[in-house]
């Protein structure tokens, strides 16, 4: 199973130094979601963790991935907004930030080595109009870090029933903690990733945050 490391959404004391303490494990990639970080910030982060870039994935600031050569990029259904299709572009010249060509997300005329997506339902995976490595269904658990976000698949055989007739690689997302690992890998899920557990071992407010 893929074993994958969450950043916390908001700036941590000390945060990259952490993440290159845990990076230390044998986690599978880092996706660095940092929603209201700037350009600068971002690149900030990023210098601060040198020997993992091979392992991070982006969430946003998607050009990044080509100055410091990183995994890949995460895209959710608010940022499917941005893609440009093939039929919009006006000339074999004209590079976006984000296009869709057969089946393909590139960035600036790139093709990421890994393209991943966050969804919350069944339909959202199934509808998806472009090839992904992995893709995160959310929350499998009652989530660590928001207080009130319930799991939203309470039927096990239901949910289990998708995973094993699915063809995309799908990982577990919210709540998730080293009880709960096993019940993923039961379920059928590909690999799970965690957030919550992790930061609140450092910081006691993390279960408060929504």
């Amino acid at each position: 199973m893929l074993k994958i490391l969450f950043t916390y959404p908001e700036a941590l004391p000390h945060e990259t130094g952490l993440v290159n303490n845990l990076m230390e494990e044998d986690w599978d990639f880092l996706h660095v979601r940092k929603p209201d970080y700037s350009k600068e910030e971002m690149i900030n982060f990023l210098e601060l963790i040198p020997d993992y870039h091979y392992k991070v994935v982006l969430h946003s600031h998607y050009e990044l991935i080509r100055e410091f050569d990183l995994a890949g990029i995460n895209l959710n259904r608010k940022g499917m907004s941005g893609l440009t299709t093939a039929d919009e572009l006006t000339s074999a010249c004209d590079v976006r930030e984000l296009t869709l060509i057969d089946r393909e997300v590139k960035v600036y005329g790139k093709k990421p080595d890994l393209v991943t997506y966050s969804a919350h339902g069944f339909s959202e995976i199934q509808n998806l109009n472009f090839d992904t490595d992995y893709v995160f269904l959310s929350p499998i658990f009652d989530s660590i870090s928001k207080v009130g976000y319930a799991s939203a698949f309470s039927d096990a055989e239901i949910l289990s029933a998708f995973l094993k007739g699915t063809k995309v690689k799908v990982i577990a997302l919210g709540g998730i903690d080293n009880t709960k690992i096993p019940i993923c890998k039961s379920l059928g899920f590909d690999g799970y990733a965690m957030l919550g557990d992790i930061w609140r071992k450092y910081f006691t407010f993390v279960e408060t945050i929504q």
